[in-house]
């Protein structure tokens, strides 16, 4: 499998809650369907371990869709809590229409202790380039996003993602920095 590991680091400057401020994330691709990491809320001092499982890959079983299952912190913008999600991601066929992923499901935060359903869509501009809207069940967020590609030594491979995220019904802005090795 190539480049296993992923390390990204999201800044949301002004941000009110200090959780959601700063948080780096490094992940491990254990297998195509387990992924395993830590997670670091850094203004928190707070050390999360998480991890994403694909039950199913979309196609595999039902046409366009799969099933994953994870953990996270909870909703951007909350002081505390864990997120326990179950999500179904879309991938219409290459001839579609629309140059769109997208995902549905449900996630339990420990927040708000509530179950909540949360979605996303994302539509691509080429390979490298993409926009997304996202609910996580009380919230909207939109991603812009650009892979770079393979820069500096080792040839790891880059991508930048512009953020607007909303926190108790204001708006802030901030970014994403990930790289694949």
């Amino acid at each position: 499998m190539e480049r296993p590991f992923t390390f990204s680091v999201r800044w949301i400057p002004n941000s009110p809650v200090e959780r959601a401020e700063l948080r780096n994330i490094l992940a491990w691709r254990a297998t195509q369907r387990l992924s395993l990491a830590l997670e670091n809320n850094t203004l928190e001092q707070e050390w999360l371990l998480n991890f994403n499982f694909a039950a199913s890959i979309p196609g595999e079983h039902v046409p366009y869709l799969g099933l994953i299952a994870g953990t996270s912190s909870d909703r951007i913008g909350t002081p505390d809590g864990r997120s326990y999600f179950l999500t179904a991601p879309i991938s219409p066929p290459e001839d579609f229409a629309l140059p769109v992923t997208a995902y549905a499901g449900a996630a339990y935060g420990t927040f708000a202790n509530d179950l909540r359903a949360i979605g996303g869509l994302t539509w691509w501009f080429g390979a490298n380039t993409s926009a997304t809207v996202q609910h996580d069940g009380e919230q909207i967020h939109l991603l812009a996003s650009r892979n770079l590609g393979e820069l500096g030594p080792g040839h790891a491979s880059w991508s930048v993602d512009l953020l607007l995220v909303e926190i108790d019904d204001s708006r802030y802005f901030g970014a994403t920095v990930s790289t694949r090795f």
